[in-house]
């Protein structure tokens, strides 16, 4: 099961690469708390302040093709629904702006209609909101 937003972006194939690619970029829309490896292979840590409690995810970097894709793996998280889940974005440039294919990909079956999956949705559709502003107008909604 995947979770894809198809998106129309009024930016640069850049703009779009670093903010889903480098730390200033994530810690723009997505996690204010953030260590973002920008090379493949590395490890990122995202911290998130619920309610005062802080929840850490952990993503591997699997690829990097500059201002094209970018895919991480899910290694930590307190929801087991995300372990093992990719996050790839793709980047297509065009006269007016780019295509972008934003997907949270590789839930197992058992998850379809449950509370971990129904969140993950509910929560990037705040997130693809966030990168979008960010790219389009500099400013996201990180927490």
């Amino acid at each position: 099961m995947d979770i894809t937003h198809n998106l129309e972006i009024k930016a640069t194939p850049t703009t779009i690469y670093n903010a889903v690619a480098t730390e200033k970029g994530i810690s723009s829309w997505w996690s204010k708390d953030c260590s973002v490896a920008e090379t493949e292979s590395g490890n990122s840590v995202l911290k998130f302040d619920k309610q005062g409690a802080i929840v850490e995810m952990g993503f591997k970097t699997l690829s990097l093709a500059p201002n094209k894709k970018v895919v991480w793996e899910c290694t930590e998280n307190a929801n087991p629904a995300w372990i093992g889940t990719k996050i790839i974005t793709e980047i297509s440039g065009r006269a007016d702006g780019c295509s972008v294919v934003f997907s949270h990909a590789g839930f197992d079956e058992k998850w379809g209609g449950q509370d971990p999956f129904e969140m993950t949705k509910q929560g990037w559709e705040h997130f693809v909101s966030s990168l979008v502003s960010y790219c389009e107008k500099g400013e996201g909604q990180p927490w």
